[in-house]
Parts: C-alpha cells; sequence; structure tokens
C-alpha cells in the first residue's frame, strides 16, 4: 500500500509524493510531486534557490527545466506529521511535463520499515 508524503517549501505546503521509486542500497527515494496551489513549479524552485543560494546543477529557461542540488528548506513529512530525515530533497524536472523529487540519506532502518516495498522489492522479504 503506497503512502502519501507531503512536501513544504519554507513551511508552506506544495504537494505530495508517494515516492514510487527507489535506489534501495543507496537510501534515496523518489517520485514525481502533485502539487496544489503552484501556478509554476519551475519559478517557484528557480527563485527559492536565487534567494536561498542553492545549486542550480542546470536550468533552461526555454523548455522551464531545472536541476538543483539538496533544498535546505524543502522538507518532507510522513503521513504522521513526523519530518522524513536524511541529507535532503532535490528537484527535478520540466514544466510542460512533471517535477520530482530527490530524497538521499534515508536510513537503513527506515528503508526497512517506512520504505518497506521498496526494501522488500530489492532485497526480497525478509
Amino acid at each position: 500500500m503506497r503512502k502519501t508524503y507531503h512536501i513544504e517549501l519554507n513551511g508552506v505546503k506544495i504537494g505530495t509524493t508517494d515516492f514510487k521509486f527507489a535506489d534501495t542500497p543507496m537510501r534515496v527515494i523518489h517520485g514525481k510531486i502533485n502539487f496544489e496551489n503552484i501556478e509554476s513549479p519551475y519559478e517557484l524552485f528557480k527563485s527559492h534557490c536565487k534567494k536561498y543560494n542553492v545549486v542550480i546543477n542546470q536550468d533552461d529557461k526555454e523548455f522551464k527545466f531545472i536541476d538543483t542540488q539538496v533544498i535546505p528548506e524543502l522538507k518532507v513529512y510522513l503521513e504522521n506529521g513526523i519530518e522524513l530525515n536524511g541529507w535532503g530533497g532535490a528537484i527535478t524536472g520540466m514544466e510542460k511535463d512533471d517535477f520530482e523529487i530527490q530524497f538521499g540519506g534515508v536510513t537503513s532502518e527506515l528503508m526497512q520499515t517506512e520504505f518497506k516495498h521498496h526494501y522488500d522489492e530489492y532485497y526480497g522479504p525478509e
């Protein structure tokens, strides 16, 4: 059963994800962002990164594509309201397609509990 995780930027909810994908041994989870009340995700992330000096790996104004490094002010919350801990979340996406959050540094314990379906898919059920 998939769970829904809330995503906030500077304390404001911007959307959700279900972290549909994972690189389990690397302790990275990622998934599509389902935005709520955000007109332009590209502009949101670009202006935020400029304001807070977050490194933008790639920025294509024509296609409104952006790829960032970890954004410290980007927070993810579990269904029970507890903040997901790790290295943090980075964003990749293009305005006409989807945006994805990659969250790294998930502990092995959390991979085995909160993201058990990804853990079992890679290592097999215990």
